[in-house]
């Protein structure tokens, strides 16, 4: 069997021919094609990763911004409970401050009218006790007891000591007016008289001596030097007692406090 290399030889050439017109016109076309949509697809899943990417970046950021947004919450809750219970102990301090303010009010108004009262009731019950004793007195008054007041004055102007003397006769000088004696009853001439001789002997000599009657005496004489007085009355003892009575009833006040 013979081979026709001729009829080879051409068909190779057309072989070759084929191929490089399958190549040329239809392999790389599709090549290109697929090299393309290859190209495609990578950049489309590059952009999908992207997407993906920055999805996930705000998701994040999302997230941070809720987790944010919650502690803002937690915060301006707590602040706000811790704002609430401060006003509460504020207010609750205040309402107390003003029961106090009150309870004091109250007390110093009660302490007022008490010792409003009891200083009323002082003055009343020693003015009472003062008045039934001028009364009592001044019916039970006679001579032998206006004499007994002369006595016990005259020897109280007897028994006066050097400070005392010295204070009156200083006072005497000092003052260009008499000597001035006050009783509650009219004395005659002859007490006038020892009455004046006990002045000079005693404090100054030879000075004027004027007499008056004073209601104000209860029983009683008084002596007026300018500023100087010597006194002995009834009235000075009932003067005491009321004041007595004004101490008993002080007394009574600040035990009760």
């Amino acid at each position: 069997m013979s081979v026709d290399w001729i009829t080879v030889s051409a068909q190779i050439v057309n072989f070759l021919i084929l191929v490089w017109l399958l190549k040329r016109f239809l392999y790389q076309p599709v090549i290109r094609a697929m090299d393309r949509r290859e190209q495609r697809i990578a950049e489309q899943l590059e952009q999908a990763r992207q997407r993906e990417h920055q999805a996930q970046q705000q998701q994040q950021q999302y997230q941070e911004k809720a987790n944010e947004l919650d502690r803002q919450r937690e915060d301006i809750l707590s602040k706000a409970k811790e704002n609430a219970e401060q006003q509460k102990h504020e207010l609750m301090d205040q309402a107390r401050e003003e029961v106090s303010d009150i309870r004091k009010q109250w007390q110093q108004q009660v302490e007022q009218e008490k010792q409003a009262f009891l200083k009323n009731l002082r003055s009343k019950s020693a003015g009472a006790i003062q008045a039934i004793g001028r009364k009592a007195l001044s019916e039970l008054a006679n001579v032998e007891l206006e004499e007994q007041v002369i006595s016990s004055f005259l020897l109280r102007l007897k028994s006066l000591d050097h400070n005392t003397r010295k204070a009156l006769t200083q006072a005497l000088q000092e003052s260009s007016e008499p000597l001035r004696i006050h009783t509650a009853f009219e004395l005659d001439p002859a007490v006038r008289g020892r009455i004046t001789r006990a002045v000079h002997e005693h404090i100054v000599e030879g000075i004027e001596t004027e007499y008056f009657e004073s209601e104000q005496l209860l029983c009683g004489i008084e002596l007026n030097a300018g500023a100087q007085r010597i006194s002995w009355s009834l009235a000075d003892y009932l003067d005491g007692l009321g004041k007595q009575v004004e101490d008993a009833f002080a007394s009574t006040s600040s035990s009760n406090r």
